[in-house]
């Protein structure tokens, strides 16, 4: 006889951390599974979050535990720039706190069984559960170019699965893209020693402003401080988080799609224009390994091509946000799942089609917006889905 348990969460991030808080607080019987902040704990050190401080906690139902209170408690910066040091170190506190249970071993299978769930661990165990919550954030979205796919693997790596740049000092890098992460890529391979070139399909590398702590009231009005930056549009996201979700299908579609592009911090402008060649309207056509190099085949805008050789391709390409990514839904599971292009199409509660499993964080875009890409959403996430699960 398996055991058996109400609400199992995959994956321990900060939205994961915020449900099994408000989980916890309710009394609600759940198990959570997954390495404590992960995907901050393995980001390079020299980088800061993209994000504004308030608008980046681990949601708990007590006052006091908001990632600005520990920076003030802790002496370091509350506002921006905050290190992905200081937010791991944050996150693996509240977690010891609040949720003490996290078990630190990855789910492998979840497949449905009647009105619930069977779920697998890494470990051996199986268990049934009546709810599955997948938090797993961007974990195995990465995401490389059809063109360096055939690369050999120690040739050619995504930014996601580097956490140390020392291994590029006096080697020749070129990195693809034109978000934060291939600029911050060749940021760190330059002050690593190595000699990094950024390529950037697009007409241009977009740096964002910085968001002052004091504006003019003036400013203010007309762009107030949201979650996502200083705009109107990050104001309404941030005070009508469900406005989204409400939208037509076709309208909701687009605008999840099409807003907040590529594009780098304001902290990263200084250390990367002038320093690190950034070549815009360039485009990877075809690469091959040349002797102990890799060659890149570019063509840039006017059509013209040409060969770059280098020894090492870095591809901060981004994420592919799909369902079809989790390798630890069972098949006939995933086919039951009604889909917006590739992410789950959700109701108001976060659930998908098949009753009992919800999705949170960046696959809720598609349904949610923009918002829940970040952990600016962690904290409506979770209080609405706890709320139902309770109930």
């Amino acid at each position: 006889m398996l055991s058996a348990t109400e609400v199992t969460i995959v994956g321990a991030g900060p939205y994961g951390l915020s449900l099994a808080a408000h989980l916890r607080a309710k009394n609600i019987n759940y198990r959570i599974f997954g390495e404590s902040m992960k995907f901050w704990h393995d980001m390079p050190a020299g980088l800061n979050l993209k994000s504004l401080a308030f608008a980046t906690s681990i949601d708990v139902p007590y006052k006091g535990h908001t990632f600005p209170d520990w920076c003030r408690r802790n002496g370091l910066e509350d506002f921006e720039p905050c290190t992905m040091e200081s937010f791991t170190a944050y996150g693996l506190e509240i977690q010891k706190r609040f949720v003490p249970d996290l078990e630190e071993v990855f789910v492998t299978h979840v497949a449905a069984q009647g009105d619930a769930f069977v779920v697998t661990l890494a470990s051996g165990e199986a268990f049934h559960t009546r709810s599955v919550v997948v938090a797993t954030g961007l974990s195995g979205m990465a995401t490389v170019p059809v063109a360096l796919q055939h690369l050999p693997a120690h040739r050619v790596r995504h930014t996601f699965d580097i956490s140390d740049y020392s291994q590029y000092s006096s080697k020749s890098v070129a990195v693809i893209g034109g978000g934060a992460s291939a600029i911050e890529a060749g940021v760190l391979v330059q002050e690593a020693g190595g000699s990094g070139q950024v390529y950037v399909r697009g007409p241009e590398a977009v740096f964002h402003g910085r968001t002052p702590r004091q504006r003019p009231l003036l400013e203010r009005i007309k762009n107030p401080t949201g979650a996502l930056g200083a705009s109107r549009r990050s104001w309404v996201l941030q005070h009508f988080p469900l406005l989204v979700h409400r939208l037509p299908l076709e309208r909701r579609t687009r605008f999840a799609s099409n807003q907040y592009g590529p594009a780098s911090p304001w902290w990263i402008k200084d250390r990367a224009l002038g320093k690190v060649p950034i070549k815009v309207s360039h485009e990877v056509v075809s690469a091959d390994v040349a002797g102990d190099q890799v060659r890149l085949n570019l063509k840039n805008g006017d059509g013209r091509k040409k060969a770059v050789d280098v020894d090492y391709v870095i591809a901060g390409t981004g994420y592919d946000v799909s369902i079809s990514r989790l390798q630890f839904l069972d098949p006939t599971l995933a086919s039951r799942i009604q889909r917006i292009k590739t992410g789950p199409h959700l109701n108001s509660y976060f659930e998908s089609s098949v009753p009992g499993l919800y999705f949170v964080g960046p696959l809720s875009n598609m349904s949610f917006g923009p918002l829940f890409r970040f952990v600016a959403g962690a904290g409506v996430a979770a209080r609405r889905l706890s709320r139902r699960l309770h109930r």
